[in-house]
């Protein structure tokens, strides 16, 4: 008896089911595989979790010692004929296969974040290459013979159609015939009753495939080849296109070779016909590096600080490199890096994946935005020409396709881009560095709701991999980790500049941090300073445009203004779908022509509507608006310094692919003066020409209900103040604020995260808050306030019984309550959140009904 290769599969019906692998793809099956599976009447893709054989003689030493992983109704899996298991029925992509460190994450995300393995499991594939088995429709024999005049006219259209273009999926139906879905559905069922049609299946093309390129060759050797042009002399047009090929020997892209040998595609098919020549295809790379010149790049000697952090990663990637795979690496190998703005922990990130890549290992490295992505891929692209791959949201499906295929082969060594990066297929993984891990944009806020942070700290442990988390202000989480010993903190104190010295050699030089002043606009108003502009920052910006400097002016707004505010009854306009007030933009966007009163937009749902003339609550004309945003913060400029030459960076101006690049290099080749932005240009970016930064709301957001208010508010001035001074000293830095003794307000004016970290995790320890215990926020909207209310407190009821017996003592549900943004898209929200030294226990037991969104470990209660 032979033993029966199984599998089993996760679906997309979300469900582990086992199959049996049918002989002809033995051979070629292997764990991780993207393959097509039977459930039920339809086919259905899934990801192979393991194989192993079952059955066959007791002594064969390939058969399996447990019976196969039976996880739900035989019915789904087994043949309905026969009491076999069901086949495996294909291989989706052959390409597409994860790595054993994928599927073992998989697992853990689906554990941690409470969602279906194969959710998980998708995270890891690249987009584009999800397959839906479509419906199709043919005529039968007997549709084929009957006389279509007998049918009403919506059936002998059908019909008609399908004798004329054979079998059609129910898509391409669609377009060609009129009615409603449900009525194209009444059509073809009455059609089918009456045998004149039959139904099939086919599956829709993928997004994402290989692109090829078709080169032609001699099929003869070159002797032979000479001989056969005496053949042609009747047909001078082949015999010139087979001379060219002859003294150019190399395969031939088919456009290039028609260009340069003044040919035809009839030529070239004639040619083939006569067996003379050999028309092949070749895969091509879309490589959205492929344009990116930079040149190249020499290692800059190292500060003391940075010599004493280089060495401890060094050996840390020589332990991991020789540690066998039955020892877990320490959590000495997993770093902190806190290094103040400019302090060179970059060049430690560029040192340690030159060494990774000399150990035979590869390199994952994640920033927080797009915008980062690119400076710091030509800064790696300068050290490692042709090692790069770059994973983020504005490369095109096929670009993200060819670069995961190009890294599961380990035709790349590095791995560099956002969040979802962090799920590279990496065989070989040895390094991942996650650069400004404090940043909240790591956290993704779809379900499966991950931090990338966390991620990328779980899949260094199922790798073995050394860990660098690195910014100028940690998280306090992390920080409080590394002052635990559960990560080795590294400090760089001082920033640093590289100059050339008189070797001709690179060499550092110590620079001060920019100083920070903070002006109180209480005391503004009070002398009777109505400007947006404190008459420091005036000042501090003429000075910097006197000098043919540039300028940063920082704003966490878009828009022109926060509020359109009746100033009489105090009436706030806010969107009609939604709690959130609605937004001025002088300036529509999305091709819609505003009004010379600009816009108002609701910035979660997008809903517009022009600015009211008259205020819809007590019809007074005094409602106007309040607040700053970016584009009144370019408005100003240009009013006070007309000749300025003004960028303005948020989300409103890039809205398209590249617009980030563009933004860029416009502002470091001089292009522009004054840069006004958001919360894009206050994260790692090197701006070597800016001098001057300005604050002008230092405010925004640091009295939310939200427990992380004053440590991101801390982190926002402290990196946007890192963007000056990076190349010479006597830089300035302008804070206003109406709240200066707020105590992140005073930390970030003299750089002093220790100061910072000493109040935050007093508070946090008072309060309970992590990292002292780690919350779950449960959210849930519904038409009516009433009924997301009763659901709320129906849920509230369920955690405070199952707490008692699945919870130690050191647990608290805080809420039910509303959203602080309580209604979105016309739905109500309620929320509440749990708050325990581990929640686990607790969420495993607990039946979460449908329509709730649970997130683990929230970064913000909002």
């Amino acid at each position: 008896m032979t033993a029966e290769l199984l599998a089993d599969v996760a679906l997309s019906a979300n469900a582990v089911f086992t199959y049996r692998v049918p002989p002809s793809l033995r051979p070629l099956l292997r764990v991780g595989h993207l393959v097509w599976a039977p459930l039920r009447q339809r086919h259905v893709q899934g990801v192979v979790l393991d194989l192993y054989a079952w059955g066959g003689s007791p002594h064969d030493p390939a058969v399996a010692l447990s019976p196969p992983a039976l996880r739900a109704d035989p019915a789904d899996w087994f043949d309905p004929q026969t009491p076999t298991l069901r086949d495996v029925i294909d291989i989706a992509d052959p390409d597409i296969a994860l790595t054993p460190a994928q599927i073992r994450l998989a697992h853990w995300i689906a554990d941690y974040y409470r969602v279906s393995l194969y959710e998980a499991l998708t995270l890891m594939t690249p987009p584009g290459i999800a397959r839906e088995a479509e419906t199709t429709w043919r005529a039968t024999v007997e549709g084929h013979s009957v006389n279509p005049g007998a049918l009403p006219p919506g059936e002998r259209d059908v019909l008609y159609l399908l004798r004329r273009s054979g079998e059609m999926t129910e898509r391409e139906l669609r377009k060609r015939l009129r009615g409603s879905d449900a009525e194209l559905q009444a059509i073809y069922t009455a059609l089918r009753e009456r045998g004149l049609i039959a139904r099939g299946a086919t599956l829709a093309r993928a997004r994402a495939r290989p692109r090829t390129e078709r080169l032609v060759r001699l099929a003869l050797p070159p002797d032979e080849a000479h001989t056969a042009l005496e053949g042609l002399a009747r047909a001078p047009r082949q015999r010139d296109l087979l001379a060219y090929l002859i003294d150019h020997p190399d395969p031939i892209p088919v456009p290039d070779l028609l260009t340069a040998a003044n040919a035809d595609s009839g030529t070239l098919r004639a040619l083939e016909r006569r067996g003379l020549i050999d028309i092949i295809a070749r895969d091509v790379w879309r490589d959205p590096l492929a344009l990116l010149d930079v040149p190249p790049d020499t290692p800059p000697t190292l500060s003391l600080a940075q010599q004493k952090a280089w060495d401890a990663i060094a050996g840390a990637l020589d332990w991991c490199t020789n540690a066998t795979e039955d020892r877990a690496a320490p959590a000495q190998t997993h770093f902190l890096l806190h290094g103040v703005t400019g302090s060179g922990k970059t060049e430690l990130y560029l040192r340690a994946i030159a060494r990774a890549l000399r150990l035979g290992r590869q390199a994952l490295v994640l920033t927080p935005e797009i915008a980062l992505t690119t400076q710091m891929v030509r800064r790696f692209a300068a050290r490692f020409p042709g090692q790069l791959a770059v994973l983020h949201s504005e490369l095109s499906i096929g670009e993200r396709y060819d670069q995961w295929r190009r890294l599961r082969r380990g035709d790349a060594g590095i791995a560099i881009g956002s969040r979802s990066a962090v799920f590279a297929p990496l065989p070989n993984l040895g390094l991942i560095i996650v650069d400004e891990e404090h940043e909240p944009s790591y956290k993704h806020d779809a379900a499966p709701r991950y931090h990338a942070r966390d991620v990328a700290q779980r899949l260094a442990t199922i790798t073995g991999s050394v860990l660098i988390l690195g910014s100028a202000t940690p998280s306090v989480e992390s920080y409080a980790a590394a002052r635990a010993g559960h990560l080795r903190l590294l400090e760089l104190p001082e920033r640093i500049t590289t100059a050339t010295g008189p070797d001709g050699l690179p060499h550092i030089r110590t620079l001060p941090l920019p100083h920070v002043t903070v002006v109180d606009m209480r005391r503004e108003l009070a002398e009777n300073n109505r400007s947006i502009f404190s008459r420091a920052l005036q000042a501090a910006l003429a000075e910097t445009l006197k000098r043919g400097d540039q300028a940063i002016l920082f704003l966490n707004r878009r828009g022109s203004a926060s509020f359109f505010l009746c100033r009489d009854c105090g009436h706030a306009m806010t969107c009609p779908s939604c709690s959130s007030p609605l937004t001025l933009h002088q300036e529509a966007g999305d091709g819609q022509a505003a009004s010379s009163g600009g816009m108002l937009i609701c910035h979660t749902c997008n809903h517009r509507e022009l600015p009211p003339a008259l205020c819809p609550h007590c019809w007074s004309a005094r409602i106007k608006s309040f607040g700053v945003g970016t584009q009144r913060v370019v408005d100003e400029i240009t009013t006070l310094f007309p000749r300025t030459r003004t960028l303005r960076w948020d989300r409103d101006s890039v809205t398209r692919k590249g617009d980030h690049d563009r933004l860029l290099d416009r502002f470091l080749r001089h292009e522009a003066d004054v840069l006004v932005g958001t919360q894009m240009i206050a994260k790692g970016l090197d701006l070597p020409m800016v001098r001057m930064v300005g604050v002008v709301a230092a405010d925004t957001g640091l009295y939310l209900p939200d427990f992380r208010a004053g440590e991101r508010a801390f982190q926002l001035l402290t990196q946007v103040a890192g963007r000056a001074g990076r190349r010479e000293a006597g830089a300035h830095v302008i804070i206003q604020t109406y709240a200066p003794e707020h105590y992140a307000i005073r930390a970030a004016q003299e750089h002093d995260y220790h100061a910072f970290y000493e109040q935050e995790i007093a508070f946090r320890r008072q309060t309970g808050y992590p990292p002292f215990a780690r919350l779950v926020r449960f959210v849930y909207g519904a038409g009516s306030d009433a009924r997301a209310r009763r659901a709320a407190e129906a849920l509230a009821n369920d955690i405070r019984s199952l707490a008692v017996r699945h919870l130690a003592d050191d647990w608290s549900l805080v809420g039910p309550a509303p959203a602080f943004f309580r209604v979105q898209r016309n739905r109500y929200r309620w929320h509440l959140i749990l708050r325990a030294l581990d929640p686990t226990p607790l969420i495993q037991a607990l039946r979460i009904p449908p329509g709730w969104i649970v997130d683990i470990d929230p970064v913000h209660v909002l």
